[in-house]
């Protein structure tokens, strides 16, 4: 007796299982792509369901840039350097990428970073300001932020 797999098998199974995926959280092509390889299906079929998710709003890379931009920022503490990097891993086009990041509202943005610097100047172990400011703008550059502005952050004292 055949064992019977958690997989879908028909190409109507795996639209019903990828349009679920779509429906969890906002996805690009290229993940909802990817995911459609897991599945044994020719070729065209995951074409066609590919098409068929884009034609109907499942999948959108325009909504998942806005969305990624959002929750990276937000949640993540991530700067738009690191945003746009892993936005363009993602195959997202550049027009897509540079709309997304410049809807974010720029105080909004200044004023994560700030946050972002008081929590970790709390932890950062230094001989003098120049020390900790260097520090402080190491790890605010590595977690995305432009040097320009985590510089004049910096300069302004950040509210410590």
């Amino acid at each position: 007796m055949a064992r019977q797999s958690d997989k879908p098998v028909t190409p109507e199974q795996v639209l019903d299982k990828t349009a679920k995926y779509c429906a969890y959280q906002e996805r690009c092509v290229k993940d909802v792509s990817e995911k459609l390889k897991t599945f044994e299906i020719s070729e065209k079929d995951r074409k066609e369901i590919l098409n068929y998710l884009i034609d109907n709003r499942f999948v959108n890379d325009k909504r998942f840039a806005y969305a990624f931009v959002r929750g990276k920022i937000n949640q993540s503490g991530w700067g738009l350097n690191k945003i746009r990097f892993h936005l363009m891993q993602k195959d997202i086009d550049k027009t897509i990428i540079d709309e997304a990041l410049q809807a974010f509202d720029e105080e909004v943005y200044r004023q994560r970073l700030v946050e972002i610097l008081q929590t970790k100047a709390k932890s950062v172990k230094a001989a003098n300001d120049f020390e900790k400011n260097r520090k402080l703008a190491a790890f605010a550059m590595q977690k995305g932020f432009e040097a320009g502005l985590v510089w004049e952050v910096l300069k302004e004292g950040f509210g410590d």
